[in-house]
């Protein structure tokens, strides 16, 4: 795959020895909103306009991480860029590629009428064309929690490696919005931590009593509720990407004329612990999570958000908080 033809931007120069310590953080940004009706990637709902990101920004350079790369649209590379500019400025390593439709393997070519993203796969394709080493995986709109990303640093510079991917989990019945329908990865755990299967379920909603929802192919699926859920906080390692990238090409071949079919990091792990080719442990993320997919979610947000600066454990200004960690 080639690399993404949006600027690469870089703040300051790692060594492969600080890339081992310091791994980089993917944060994927890329997102159409279309379900919280504007970009939601941006929403200002810290007390000083700061997004959800930026404090995972914070969290995962308290907890080690040595950089952030911004995955994104080239419609939102400006925006994005300058609100990163406003709350973080220069005081932390960062990245910006662009999640093009056309950065495609050879011999394929987007349709002249996709406007939807390539998926969440794709998206680490193009941030993982431009990193060495493993790295961290997020969200931009899930606030994971400082535990959550100490757990995932630790995976990801444990040498020799405990397994070729890492899986910082969340209950699900706690990752639920009472706006509507969510989408999860739903994991089933063997032995121990290890993942042996994570199923995409779309629209999981709270349902007179039940939680429901549905498979990709529109089969119904009922939940309890104490399953592990994916939130997308991924640590990977080289071999999962080299795979993950054979994979998309697969997904091209047979969905490539398509307008809307995504390829998910969920389907494309699934499918690698499917065959044996990838080990994924899976850890249970000690801190609360919150997060927006629809409007109405951003209330609560806003409030956790207030309470969380208010008691110290976020300070004022990001900016002053990462700068005394360099």
């Amino acid at each position: 795959m080639p690399p993404s033809r949006c600027k690469f931007h870089v703040r300051a120069p790692f060594t492969w020895i600080q890339l081992l310590v310091h791994p980089p953080l993917v944060v994927l940004a890329a997102g159409l909103s279309t379900r919280y009706g504007r970009l939601k990637q941006l929403a200002p709902l810290g007390p000083g306009g700061e997004a959800i990101m930026d404090f995972n920004v914070l969290d995962a350079a308290r907890a080690g991480f040595g950089s952030v790369t911004y995955v994104v649209r080239p419609g939102i590379l400006d925006d994005v860029r300058n609100h990163v500019e406003a709350v973080i400025g220069g005081t932390f390593p960062t990245h910006y590629v662009c999640q093009e439709l056309d950065a495609l393997p050879d011999g394929f070519r987007a349709p002249p009428d996709r406007v939807k993203p390539w998926g969440t796969a794709h998206a680490v394709l193009c941030a993982a064309a431009e990193i060495d080493g493993p790295f961290g995986v997020c969200n931009a709109d899930d606030l994971y929690g400082p535990g959550a990303f100490r757990l995932l640093h630790e995976q990801l510079v444990t040498d020799p490696p405990q397994a070729d991917a890492t899986l910082v989990g969340y209950k699900l019945e706690k990752t639920l919005s009472g706006a509507g329908g969510v989408a999860r990865g739903v994991c089933m755990l063997a032995k121990g931590d290890e993942l042996e299967r994570v199923t995409e379920v779309q629209n999981i909603k709270r349902s007179d009593g039940w939680i429901t929802g549905h498979t990709t192919d529109g089969s119904p699926v009922e939940l309890t509720g104490q399953e592990m859920a994916s939130m997308n906080l991924w640590g990977f390692t080289d071999p999962v990407i080299e795979l993950m990238g054979r994979q998309f090409k697969r997904f091209l071949e047979y969905w490539g004329s398509d307008t809307q079919e995504e390829c998910f990091l969920s389907t494309s792990v699934n499918a690698q612990i499917e065959i044996g080719a990838t080990r994924v442990r899976v850890v249970q993320a000690p801190d609360t999570w919150f997060g927006i997919t629809h409007a109405k979610d951003s209330d609560r947000s806003e409030a956790i958000l207030r309470e969380r600066v208010a008691s110290g454990a976020y300070p004022r200004r990001l900016a002053d908080a990462l700068a005394r960690l360099r």
